[in-house]
């Protein structure tokens, strides 16, 4: 018979209230006082002039206007990148999931890939073996424990483990998702542990699990009569009360209930701070249930949609699954309404800079949680969760999101002026880190750089060193100040940009060259090209006006007139693809153009022009400055020449064939590139971007042609 091991038990505590004099109670928070006054106001007071509602409090040089995103659109220019068009690619954020979860230091759980089986004795005498803090004392429920009872009160949660673990040589993993927003813990308690007895963070939490999110059951322990899991989420190991926890029949079970398809629209993502469901009499499960801020849940096909759920019908609400605990603990997926005028997202966000503000600001204010109490978040949690709306998979902490390599960017040892300059050029959405705190780049205004963040204490900007417990999300600029009295701008190490491979190097180009951000280089025809990304440009080598593309996308092509002047060249020409956008860098005055040729749009925002091709012909473009600029689009539309390449082999008489993208695809866009898929008969290769067959007669290939986003495929048998 196991033993059954009480903790609380072992102590006997009292505690003390310290009442204060004067109708006043001190509060200590991150060992600053504050004062809340308990006096009753006077009759003269309440005159209609105090009547009148206060201002909103902010940090020194943050206005109400500020505190919109729409305020921070035109904030951003120095990144020369457009507000509303995407940032990375879909298929790209699928790409940098996988390279940060492979990255070291990053600490990801491959949840999805994990050994299916384990030594659960192993696991269970590593987790009883956990040790107290390194401290001289800790604070359980605001009680303090010292010393010999500090050890033997983790001594006694080891004990616990150990006698209500599952023990045996090997055991299966179990798939959990959870039911409710809950917290993963370092020790199998309910307790707060503190280090203090005003101590604001829980030091017993370790991260958060959103309703819905995975989680892989590997180990129990029975603590004060509450049962606990130990197990893995994606983003760290730890403890989550059972009630908390679903269990699936089947792994297929679990992935089907949380794993999203980033190409579809089959789910919703919370983009608010949070949601909470209607109440309910009759259907309890549903009745104000808390979504918060980046919760996903799975839609109910169309076909699948009942009339009503519970008593409700289900017109004007999102109808999704919510996963539901049963009395045996075990998964069950109910439908649940979610009122149509709440902000979610259908699918995942499109990463635009615009996206990623609005979704920030939307927490604006809202609660620090360290780790994630108190159903808040802290500030890793809260970046992580922005860019969760967006499909990408940030990790946990402040020191694992810095190891995300190949999008960092290097602050620290730069002067203050350099930091700001390399800042401006930088998009919205850029983290910045320095030891302890991550927070994200909203842009600069009056040369300052501005940020917001998920805070825990700092000083403003302008008076004396008062460091203050804020304990929530505010907009600040880089001039607040630390506990040692040194900015925030100072005190910056690194800066992460969570966007493209080519937007990376764009902008990290654009730093480089300060104040000539569009770096350029001559062409053999004599115009000085703008080098794109890649330090190529985008459509023909014959063309004299290069296609310049920030975002690896035809529609997020560019082009500019500052080196046609004075280059000799009278005829531009200029080639792409069907459908593609093109955004003029220059001011333009207008635009003229046969209808036939492209669709003229101006944004009435940034006041910049683009063009959307639908055939080839002159487009003219007038400058704000009088120059006028007339360009000859080719437009391709690439689609398989099956026929044409057929009849290539077919007159070879069995020689070595070589084909270009023209005579495969039909393109004159020499800037895409041709990627053999298949190759049965293994008599295809490619060099040089050229296929080459030697037994043409025996060919059986499978061949692509890759244009920035787009991709054009073919098969070949003869």
């Amino acid at each position: 018979m196991k033993r059954k091991t009480g903790i609380m038990g072992i102590f006997a505590f009292s505690l003390i209230l310290t009442v204060m004099a004067a109708n006043s109670v001190i509060i200590y928070a991150d060992e600053e006082p504050f004062y809340f006054s308990a006096e009753i106001s006077s009759e003269e007071d309440n005159n209609e002039e105090s009547a009148q509602p206060a201002s909103i409090p902010a940090a020194t040089g943050v206005t109400e206007e500020m505190c919109k995103s729409g305020y921070w659109l035109d904030k951003n220019k120095g990144a020369l990148l457009d507000p509303k068009e995407p940032l990375i690619s879909g298929a790209e954020i699928e790409e940098l999931n996988k390279e940060m979860l492979s990255s070291e230091g990053t600490y990801l759980n491959d949840i999805e890939n994990l050994p299916e089986s384990y030594d659960p004795e192993k696991l269970r005498d590593s987790l009883e073996n956990t040790k107290a803090p390194d401290k001289k004392a800790i604070y359980v429920d605001k009680v303090e424990i010292k010393d010999k009872d500090k050890d033997q009160y983790y001594a006694a949660i080891g004990r616990a483990i150990h006698d209500t673990a599952y023990s045996g040589q090997t055991k299966d993993n179990q798939y959990a998702v959870a039911v409710k927003r809950t917290t993963i813990l370092n020790i199998p308690v309910k307790s707060y542990i503190g280090y203090s007895a005003t101590d604001g963070d829980n030091e017993n939490v370790n991260s958060a699990l959103n309703i819905n999110e995975p989680f892989i059951i590997r180990q129990k322990a029975e603590v004060d009569g509450d049962l606990f899991y130990w197990g893995y989420s994606d983003n760290c190991t730890g403890w989550v009360l059972a009630e908390d926890l679903a269990v699936c029949a089947s792994k297929e079970e679990w992935t089907d209930a949380w794993k999203t398809d980033p190409e579809r629209k089959d789910f919703i993502v919370v983009t608010q701070n949070a949601i909470t469901l209607e109440p309910s009499y009759y259907t309890e499960y549903l009745s104000e249930v808390k979504l918060t801020f980046a919760t996903i849940l799975k839609l109910v096909p169309d076909d699948e949609i009942p009339s009503s759920v519970g008593e409700r019908g289900t017109w004007n609400n999102y109808v999704v699954y919510l996963p539901t605990r049963n009395s045996e603990g075990k998964y069950e997926k109910k439908c649940a309404l979610i009122s149509q005028h709440y902000e979610v997202s259908t699918g995942y966000l499109e990463m635009t800079e615009e996206e990623i503000l609005r979704v920030a600001f939307n927490n604006l204010g809202d609660r620090y949680g360290w780790g994630g109490m108190l159903d808040s978040m802290d500030c890793s949690l809260y970046t992580r969760n922005i860019y969760k709306c967006f499909g990408l998979s940030l990790p946990r902490n402040t020191t694992w999101q810095r190891s995300v390599e190949g999008r960092a960017f290097d602050l620290a040892g730069m002067s203050d002026e350099e930091k700001l300059a390399a800042m401006k050029r930088m998009p919205a959405g850029t983290l910045f880190y320095f030891p302890g705190h991550a927070m994200m780049y909203v842009g600069t205004d009056n040369e300052m750089a501005y940020v917001i963040s998920d805070t825990g204490s700092l000083s403003d900007s302008e008076g004396e060193l008062n460091v203050r417990s804020m304990y929530s999300i505010i907009l600040n600029p880089l001039t607040v100040r630390r506990r040692a009295g040194t900015t925030w701008l100072e005190n910056m190490e690194k800066a992460i940009l969570p966007i493209s491979k080519e937007n990376y190097g764009f902008v990290l180009k654009n730093i480089e060259t300060g104040a000539e951000p569009e770096p350029k280089t001559p062409s053999e025809n004599g115009v000085r090209k703008v080098s794109a990304v890649s330090g190529q440009t985008y459509g023909s080598s014959s063309d004299t006006l290069p296609l310049d593309t920030f975002l690896g996308s035809t529609k997020g092509l560019f082009i500019s007139f500052a080196n046609v002047e004075g280059s000799g060249v009278e005829s531009l020409k200029a080639t792409c693809i069907k459908g593609s956008k093109i955004t003029v860098k220059e001011e333009i005055e207008s635009i003229v153009c046969d209808k036939k040729v492209a669709k003229v749009k101006k944004d009435r925002k940034s006041g910049s022009y683009s063009i959307k091709l639908k055939s080839s012909g002159t487009v003219t473009f007038n400058l704000a400055g009088g120059k006028q600029y007339s360009v000859a689009f080719t437009v391709d539309k690439p689609k398989p020449q099956k026929d044409k390449v057929r009849e290539l082999i077919g007159s070879s008489g069995g020689k070595s064939v070589s084909l270009n993208a023209a005579q495969l695809f039909g393109t004159t866009i020499d800037s895409g590139k041709l990627t053999l898929l298949r190759d049965k008969a293994g008599n295809a290769r490619i060099e040089d971007n050229v296929l080459y067959l030697t037994s043409p007669e025996k060919s059986d290939f499978r061949v692509c042609y890759s244009y920035l986003n787009k991709k054009y495929k073919m098969t070949v048998k003869s």
